[in-house]
């Protein structure tokens, strides 16, 4: 078989779904931005996830970028095939509570990439992409950082774990600041 045929082949074979706790990410970044707009949820998902006691209806206005945002990440919902099941009451991300400190939300990515045992000096997390946003964690020497949503920039969203990869800490992380110096990586 050719090179060319092989590569045609590829092209035609269908691209995986996302796991399920990636298409789970997406629906919580999406309804986190409508719920800042006042989006009052009706699915027993979006009730058991948000609060509904500051809503203010069904349409809300978006500004310019989260509306770019909301309209992102639903082509890749849809890309991905992702299927929510919004019957059910919670999801299983397990870095929702400090998603909802931040200023700029991640949209995740379909790779996810860690940094296993970090080598450098403890480095600042941020609520938004920018250093003039509040500090909401800390890389420490010996974590593991986990990458799983796309860059802005030279900045990226992670999350830090114990050895055992139980959630510390996370937020944005200006990569430029302070280039990666990891013991291995996985991803």
């Amino acid at each position: 078989m050719t090179r060319r045929c092989l590569a045609l082949i590829l092209l035609l074979l269908p691209l995986p779904a996302l796991a399920q706790d990636g298409c789970d990410d997406l629906w919580f970044t999406r309804n986190l931005i409508m719920d800042r707009a006042g989006y009052c949820f009706g699915s027993t998902l979006g009730q058991s996830v948000f609060d509904n006691s500051d809503c203010l209806g069904k349409s809300v206005v978006l500004d310019p970028h989260s509306n770019r945002q909301v309209q992102e990440i639903r082509g890749l919902e849809q890309f991905h095939g992702c299927k929510v099941n919004t019957k059910r009451r919670q999801l299983t991300l397990n870095d929702t509570h400090l998603r909802r400190l931040l200023v700029d939300l991640p949209i995740r990515d379909e790779f996810e990439s860690a940094c296993l045992g970090w080598l450098g000096t403890p480095v600042p997390l941020y609520s938004g992409h920018s250093a003039g946003t509040a500090r909401i964690g800390l890389i420490q020497p010996g974590d593991v950082i986990g990458y799983s949503h796309l860059p802005v920039g030279n900045w990226s969203y992670v999350t830090t774990h114990t050895s055992n990869w139980r959630v510390k800490s996370g937020g944005w992380y200006d990569r430029s600041a302070a280039p990666e110096q990891c013991r291995d990586f996985a991803g």
